[in-house]
């Protein structure tokens, strides 16, 4: 079987090494706004192939996924479910944008193509898309990560706040789930991902904290309905390569590829 990764960062690299020891993957296609890095991750991997343009290989794969960000999911995702082709998104920020996420529900669904949303990097998600079968009264996803973990973010520069001034713990954010994947598209995929399997993105509170004190990015899913109440604590490794993210994301993506490509599918 043959797929394609884009992005060759640190989630679409741990995939790619994953997949060359995988006897059911055939060909992993890589494409990447970086040339050279594409090209470095194949000349290390015999079953990598870079390829500049994924359309001429879409008739040749099984599953597209997206692990470099919330353009390169607006770019690709439509243009694989058009050929009928799956596709994994990581950057599920950009179902934010409610007239995309239609689109490319309606288009998928046209094409006979599914989506597929891995939990990342937080757990809980199971159980909460369980729980939304009945009422669910409240969400929140409290997210605390080292001052690294904010770098360059253009929300927090024009507010002023050099993350790596601070000394004590601090609340960067305070609000909708919504305003938080806009305000931290590298930072809190995972609200998205709660948003979708929960209440929603208006609906679903979130709270971003920067704490100098810790070495792990920490993501705590609580919530309250007729099924009970979720507490859920989940306290990341960053990857080593990138430490806006963490290792569990690519663990996830490589998990779910096996669920995907598998005969059986446990916590469903």
């Amino acid at each position: 079987m043959n797929i394609c990764v884009i992005g060759c960062g640190a989630i679409g690299t741990t995939i790619a090494r994953e997949a060359e020891h995988t006897p059911d993957f055939k060909t992993v296609y890589l494409t990447d706004r970086s040339h050279e890095c594409a090209t470095k991750l194949q000349e290390k991997l015999s079953k990598v192939s870079y390829v500049p343009d994924i359309v001429p290989i879409l008739s040749d794969i099984r599953l597209v996924v997206e692990a470099a960000s919330q353009d390169a999911a607006r770019y690709y995702t439509p243009l694989a479910l058009s050929a009928g082709v799956d596709v994994l998104m990581m950057s599920v920020g950009v179902l934010n944008d409610e007239e995309f996420q239609n689109d490319v529900f309606r288009l998928a669904k046209r094409k006979g193509a599914k989506i597929y949303v891995p939990s990342g990097a937080i757990g809980g998600i199971d159980a909460l898309s369980a729980g939304k079968l009945g009422d669910i009264e409240e969400v929140i996803l409290i997210t605390t990560k080292p001052p690294s973990a904010f770098e360059g973010n253009a929300y927090l520069i024009e507010k002023g706040i050099d993350p790596s001034e601070l000394r004590v713990r601090t609340d960067l954010f305070d609000g909708t789930a919504r305003e938080a994947v806009r305000h931290f598209p590298q930072n809190v995929n995972v609200a998205a991902t709660v948003s979708l399997a929960g209440v929603g993105f208006d609906r679903t509170k979130v709270r971003i904290v920067c704490d100098p004190q810790v070495k792990t990015n920490e993501h705590r899913l609580r919530a309250r309905g007729k099924f009970g109440e979720l507490d859920f604590v989940t306290r990341n490794v960053p990857s080593p390569k990138n430490p806006k993210t963490s290792h569990l994301a690519a663990m996830s993506a490589i998990s779910a590829i096996r669920k995907i490509t598998g005969s059986s599918w446990i916590g469903a």
